[in-house]
């Protein structure tokens, strides 16, 4: 009964498994860094740019692995056309003191200042309803 090839409910994901994906690419941004010269570099941009990645479908790797990604509100689209998103959601993290309210406010109200900010959600994904609007060029 989905209509305009969206799913017929949105589960947010549950706070386990984004914990888990951000550890997970955490990791992966941490061992960036250990790279000479210029892994800081691609560190950094990886962790601003992660939620956009277009060959993972607009998923980290993190969240690839945890079968979730995070939509723009209202619409349930993926960031991959919407990077600005990504930026702002990675920025967050990125400032002292804002990071710390941004981590509160995900274990008092059940999501990120972040995802207020860049309208956006994070859902489970699944491999049988795959990304249609990469197919309306």
């Amino acid at each position: 009964m989905a209509t305009s090839g969206q799913p017929d409910a949105v589960l947010n994901a549950p706070h386990m498994e984004r914990i888990i994906a951000a550890v997970i690419d955490i990791v992966i941004v941490t061992g960036l860094f250990f790279f000479p010269r210029v892994g800081w570099m691609i560190g950094i941009i990886y962790h601003l740019t992660k939620d956009s990645l277009p060959f993972l479908k607009g998923q980290s790797f993190g969240k690839h692995l945890m079968r979730i990604k995070v939509i723009t509100r209202p619409d349930n689209r993926s960031l991959v056309r919407h990077p600005e998103k990504s930026v702002i959601r990675g920025l967050v993290l990125l400032i002292p003191g804002l990071n710390l309210v941004d981590i509160w406010y995900f274990f008092t109200k059940g999501s990120r200042l972040a995802d207020y900010w860049a309208q956006t959600s994070v859902i489970y994904t699944s491999d049988e309803n795959p990304e249609s609007e990469d197919s309306s060029l």
